[in-house]
């Protein structure tokens, strides 16, 4: 059922529009004006909000291309006159236009509702990137619940959910494969993102089979570093991956273990926080701010 909600709210809506667009035969102005706004709101939140890596990042860049083509063969319809929002003669018409308000109340707030979690004022860590050799893709990050689920946890607000990519643009062969190898992250090396001190090194809770978990451990097998003045935590490692114990001092850099599907996780990924005095902080990987969709390589 998620699936099908993501393939109608990524790829079969923005094309219906984008079609509606590229067909655009409208009485005024102001009309075409609120298709342009419908169909820029849809495709819009099909590339902010919706989880790229699912349809393939290459679709959502053929849907931004379409959109643009579209909306320069617009153009040359464009009609002469201003005037009024005029519903229509026909009932199919008013139907339609009716439809084009619709989705603009619904989503602009949530384009911009998005756009908001791009930034954030708080003050944050800089790190090394913990993956390396691959394309990698940021599955939830940003500063809203919109784009990033664990926005509603304090000490987990900024925290990032992190998938590589494959030839085909997405994180997996398949849908939702239960074959943790069909996973492109899977297996990875993760490295220290920073120099400190290691304080929690778990490594023998088991790897889970999607969409089984586990609730008791939320995280898993995973790595807690003191950098400086902040906490960062690697989880949902690979059973008996983690190669450091606690105690041990880390070098940025340093393999400390690979990825897995230990702990309450619905798929292969790292998941990866910072805190300070128990408080989520944002973390910068070379002066980037990630948020979902973000491309790291």
């Amino acid at each position: 059922m998620a699936f099908v909600n993501l393939f109608v709210a990524q790829l079969l809506l923005p094309f219906l529009f984008i079609i509606w667009l590229w067909n655009s035969q409208e009485n005024s102005r102001i009309n075409w004006i609120l298709l342009l706004l419908a169909t820029s709101s849809v495709v819009g939140f099909s590339l902010i909000v919706g989880a790229q890596a699912w349809t393939s990042i290459y679709l959502g860049l053929l849907i931004l291309v379409a959109y643009f083509v579209a909306v320069i063969k617009s153009l040359f319809r464009l009609p002469a006159h201003w005037g009024p929002i005029q519903l229509g003669n026909t009932w199919q018409k008013k139907v339609t236009t009716i439809t084009y308000i619709i989705i603009c109340l619904c989503f602009i707030p949530l384009n911009i509702f998005g756009l908001m979690g791009y930034t954030t004022s708080h003050p944050s860590i800089e790190l090394q990137f913990p993956l390396q050799n691959g394309v990698y893709h940021v599955a939830h990050g940003g500063s809203t619940p919109l784009i990033n689920y664990h926005n509603i946890h304090e000490a987990q607000q900024f925290a990032l959910d992190i998938s590589e990519l494959n030839s085909l643009g997405t994180r997996a062969k398949g849908i939702y494969p239960n074959n943790l190898s069909s996973y492109a992250i899977y297996a990875d090396t993760v490295y220290s993102p920073c120099s400190g001190r290691i304080q929690k090194a778990v490594s023998d809770l088991p790897d889970y089979i999607p969409p089984n978990h586990d609730p008791k451990h939320p995280a898993g097998n995973h790595v807690m570093i003191k950098c400086k003045e902040a906490h960062v935590y690697l989880a949902h490692l690979l059973q008996k991956s983690v190669l450091v114990d606690s105690s041990e001092i880390v070098s940025k850099g340093t393999p400390v273990g690979q990825v897995g599907n230990s702990g309450n996780t619905s798929e292969p990924h790292l998941h990866i926080h910072a805190t300070r005095d128990g408080v989520g902080i944002p973390i910068l990987f070379n002066g980037r701010f990630l948020v979902r969709n973000s491309l790291i390589w």
